[in-house]
């Protein structure tokens, strides 16, 4: 994964609230993560953090947060970061996930987060792509810390964005 962002590189890649709010309700809104209590708690151009607590119902066999509440929290942050890219294209387009790798590095003890980042080198010729065929592709890294801030999970997503069928015109 590359060095994360700034503070002033995140701020500056903010999302206005309105933005932010409807992508964070698409993605609570996704029955599995409601359930399981996966949470976006902000989101920005190419970037999204969230949180998922540390529940009896979603611990292991060994008492610490399952695998799979640490890759939904995965896969719902980089989903939200991708999200924040294509914000303005998203009532005519839809996101799929197309692979999430991930690689546990150590047991989750307490309440997990997530930061998803995506290169800012790479955002420009997505857009392009997407205003020129319709489609575009990313790449997102996320890191998982535990409840006492040690990188327990971290994983890159590739992501896909294409027009919805009913506005392609073919």
């Amino acid at each position: 994964m590359s060095e994360p962002l700034s503070a002033a590189q995140t701020e500056a890649r903010r999302l206005p609230v309105p933005a932010v709010a409807a992508i964070q309700h698409a993605l609570h809104a996704i029955p599995m993560n409601a359930t399981v209590g996966v949470r976006i708690t902000d989101v920005g151009v190419g970037w999204a953090t969230g949180e998922c607590a540390d529940t009896p119902p979603f611990r292991n066999h060994l008492g610490t947060i399952h695998a799979g509440a640490q890759f939904l929290l995965a896969e719902a942050v980089s989903g939200a970061a991708f999200a924040g890219v294509f914000a303005a294209q998203l009532g005519q387009a839809v996101p799929l996930i197309e692979k999430l790798d991930t690689h546990y590095v150590g047991r989750a003890v307490g309440n997990v987060t997530a930061r998803a980042e995506i290169d800012p080198g790479t955002l420009a010729d997505a857009h392009t792509a997407f205003a020129a065929e319709g489609r575009a592709r990313l790449t997102v890294t996320v890191v998982v810390l535990d409840g006492e801030h040690k990188d327990v999970m971290r994983a890159t997503a590739q992501w896909y964005l294409r027009l919805m069928p009913s506005t392609r015109g073919n």
